[in-house]
Order: C-alpha cells, then structure tokens, then sequence
C-alpha cells in the first residue's frame, strides 16, 4: 500500500505591504506569538476572516508553587521509572511497593498543597 503525498500549499505570489506604528506592530507581534503564528500568517487569517485562537501565557510569580510544580515532575519521572522496570518483566519487591506508596502520599500532598496555594493566587480562599 502506497503512502499518501504530503499536500504542498500553493506558493504566495502576491505581496501587499501595510506599514504601521510602533504601537500597531508590538501588538500584532504580541498576538501572533499568543496564537502560536507568525505575524504575517496571522494577517492572513484575519484577512481571511478565520477564527484565531490566542493562548494567553499563564505566569505564577510564587517561587513555592514552582518549586512544588518541580518537584512533581521529580516524582512523576521516579514513577516512570518503577514503570519502565515493571513492564520489562522486572520484580516487584517489596521495597519497591514501599516507595510507590511514598511517592503516592507524596503526590496527595503536593495536590493538595497545590489547590491551596492555586486557590489563594485566584482569591478563592
């Protein structure tokens, strides 16, 4: 069975320049790469009347929540590991139950520290 060609967009054969401020250009910029484009396609799809999707940046500015989010992916990769082991026909001992039930707490605690904290940044609590 023959693999399907890749589709190639047409080329652009058409320029349009549009000279702005600034102002106007620091904004088109700043929304293109909150949309993940560059700002030409993203003139082009505004042009086009296409619906874009801007993804605002989400910025924490505690350093203990960091640290907390850091640290699960520590443990997640602990995990993986004990995982990786147990699927290649790896025993699991006794020591090895041990620490999974560590990290598990571990993983409780850092939730729920986590909701705390996330809920006192938004003003929940």
């Amino acid at each position: 069975m023959s693999k399907k060609k890749k589709d190639i967009p047409p080329a652009k054969e058409h320029f349009v320049g549009v000279r702005m401020t600034d102002e106007m250009w620091s904004v088109l910029e700043k929304n293109a790469e909150l949309a993940g484009i560059s700002p030409s396609e993203y003139i082009r799809r505004l042009i086009l009347n296409q619906k874009i999707v801007l993804k605002p940046e989400l910025v924490f500015e505690s350093t203990e929540l960091l640290d907390v989010f850091r640290n699960l992916g520590k443990i997640g990769g602990n995990l993986n590991q004990i995982a990786r082991h147990l699927n290649e026909g790896g025993t699991f001992t006794e020591g090895m139950a041990k620490e999974v039930s560590e990290c598990i707490t571990v993983l409780h605690d850092m939730r729920d520290k986590v909701k705390e904290m996330v809920g006192e940044y938004r003003g929940d609590c």
